[in-house]
């Protein structure tokens, strides 16, 4: 079996054909992010944000309620190694980002307090969930790249 023979019913789910992924794994993050926008405004999020926890592209579909899951794993396994080792380090990056601001929000004094590295927080996920999503379309060439990559990359966008 492959993505090109299932070319009609990927995109019928919204998967990617030439990929195999989908960007409905991206709403994870994106939900994180409203919450984090929202919360200077709305201290009685703090408890939904600190519980919020990484979930992997297989675990987000598993758990999911989308419609075609079965479809979105098959997919996820055919797809290219290097593609999705490309998608692992950009999560890995999303989720370090994600993790300060968390980190940032359960150590507040006062509310509010964190603003501004929240702020900073949810423009660099903001790239990264964008450079996800060219991934994911195939909007983008996998590259070679690692966790190291991934460390250095995050830590440059809190420099400055």
């Amino acid at each position: 079996m492959s993505l090109a023979g299932m070319r009609e019913e990927l995109v019928a789910a919204n998967i990617n054909a030439k990929t195999g992924l989908s960007t409905d794994y991206l709403n994870h993050f994106n939900e994180m992010v409203m919450l984090v926008e929202l919360y200077p405004s709305a201290a009685d999020l703090k408890d939904e944000i600190l519980d919020w926890k990484l979930l992997g592209y297989r675990e987000h579909f598993e758990t999911s309620g989308f419609r075609a899951k079965a479809l979105a794993l098959l997919a996820y396994d055919l797809a290219a190694p290097a593609l999705k080792k490309n998608l692992d380090v950009i999560v890995a990056e999303l989720d370090t980002v994600l993790l300060l601001a968390q980190n940032a929000i359960a150590a507040e004094n006062f509310h509010g307090e964190a603003n501004l590295m929240l702020q900073e927080s949810t423009e660099a996920v903001e790239m990264l969930i964008a450079r996800a999503s060219a991934l994911i379309n195939g909007l983008a060439e996998p590259e070679e790249a690692s966790a190291d990559d991934a460390q250095a990359a995050v830590d440059a966008l809190f420099e400055g």
